[in-house]
């Protein structure tokens, strides 16, 4: 086989810097779809968590309706489960840093989980019998990984920087994002849910979407949009206080409360 020559070389070496570039591109395109993705559902779900808070969570988290048999069953053939989260955990515990990674590093720790009422007709009839039991299962999505990006190997922290695979570690950047924790059963605790009374909005639905509404038009003021560090934002919507924050191209609600009146 004879020799490429300087021309057929120049032109090899010109096509794979070509493609290293497309290559490079087409993962930053990547990129920002995932980043686009993530910055949405975060929205709704800081949403959707934030109105909860006054009652008005039928409104945005939207209870699916169970998938017929048909469906189901033709999800399943592709690979594809579908689930609906069944309650939401809070613990001590609000950020990651600091937060043990075994529960029996911290015994007095304390968790709370709501179930949602949502899910069946009863939902206290769901709970009979549990209370013989001293430890559950959990199950659980790592909903707030800031990320849902994940790769084969991972560096963990008690490893001084080796990397090993994901699949051998306790990294919440997997596949899935799913968990699994045991848990001692404290007590259980039948609650009444007690919505947030408005004067002029006249549903949940309503709420939600003003909340929606206000936030799509950004409020804020050009000084705050272009010149302002502090991305928080606060304003009183009927007889609630509403706390958001604004990243790039998205809004994100912290937290809604009722609505502090001034003495006068």
């Amino acid at each position: 086989m004879s020799p490429l020559c300087h021309c057929c070389g120049d032109s090899i070496e010109n096509l794979k810097q070509q493609v290293s570039v497309m290559r490079k591109e087409i993962k930053n395109l990547r990129q920002m779809l995932d980043s686009a993705g993530r910055a949405h559902r975060k929205q709704l779900t800081s949403l959707q968590s934030a109105v909860s808070e006054v009652g008005v969570s039928d409104a945005v988290r939207y209870p699916p309706t169970p998938p017929s048999s048909t469906s189901a069953e033709a999800t399943l053939e592709k690979g594809n489960i579908q689930t609906i989260p069944i309650g939401y955990i809070s613990s001590c515990f609000s950020v990651k840093n600091g937060t043990p990674r075994q529960p029996t590093i911290c015994g007095p720790s304390r968790a709370e989980l709501r179930i949602q009422q949502s899910v069946f007709n009863n939902p206290e009839h769901a709970l009979v019998g549990l209370e013989q039991y001293s430890h559950i299962w959990i199950i659980f999505l790592f909903h707030k990984n800031g990320h849902l990006s994940y790769r084969a190997k991972v560096k963990p922290p008690r490893l001084n920087g080796q990397r090993v695979g994901v699949y051998s570690t306790r990294s919440p950047h997997r596949p899935n994002a799913l968990g699994l924790t045991l848990a001692k059963l404290d007590k259980i605790v039948a609650t009444e849910h007690t919505r947030h009374k408005f004067n002029f909005l006249r549903s949940p639905e309503e709420a939600a979407a003003a909340i929606r509404g206000v936030l799509s038009a950004d409020p804020r003021s050009v000084y705050r949009r272009t010149r302002c560090s502090d991305k928080l934002f606060f304003f009183t919507l009927d007889t609630a206080d509403i706390t958001c924050w604004f990243g790039q191209g998205f809004a994100e609600v912290l937290q809604i409360r009722p609505a502090q009146t001034a003495d006068i």
